[in-house]
């Protein structure tokens, strides 16, 4: 069935606002992708099962502000578990590039934005 041509305008504005937004989208995107810090992960699940056990405290004593504290220190570890690594922790790559030989480390090391680009040009001349 063929649209009319009012229809066909409409449905190319449509497009063209679509590929606008999702440019924008692309290009604003989502700040930094980080990964999750082992160690404020097993911390924080750590004060969640201290903040537990502080919770089954203040039923058991029927105290309302005991749990009301523990509630305050499960979020907190909640948030802890949550928490994303900063700059300066090490990671895996970090680790085993200080035990590799050290011409390998002279070379320039590449940016995260340079290293997805680049993979995304090979995966991009792969499949043409």
């Amino acid at each position: 069935m063929a649209l009319s041509e009012h229809e066909q305008r409409l449905l190319d504005e449509m497009e063209r606002g679509f590929y606008q937004s999702e440019a924008d989208v692309m290009q604003a995107g989502p700040s930094q992708h980080r990964r999750l810090n082992l160690r404020s992960l097993v911390l924080g699940i750590v004060v969640v099962v201290i903040g537990i056990g502080v919770l089954v405290a203040g039923v058991a004593a029927q105290q309302l502000w005991l749990g009301l504290i523990a509630f305050a220190v499960m979020l907190g570890g909640v948030m802890l578990m949550l928490s994303r690594r900063s700059a300066d922790t090490l990671t895996v790559e970090d680790i085993t590039s200080a035990g590799s030989d050290p011409k390998s480390s002279r070379a320039p090391r590449e940016s995260f934005s340079e290293r997805m680009e680049r993979r995304w040009d090979q995966r991009m001349g792969g499949e043409r």
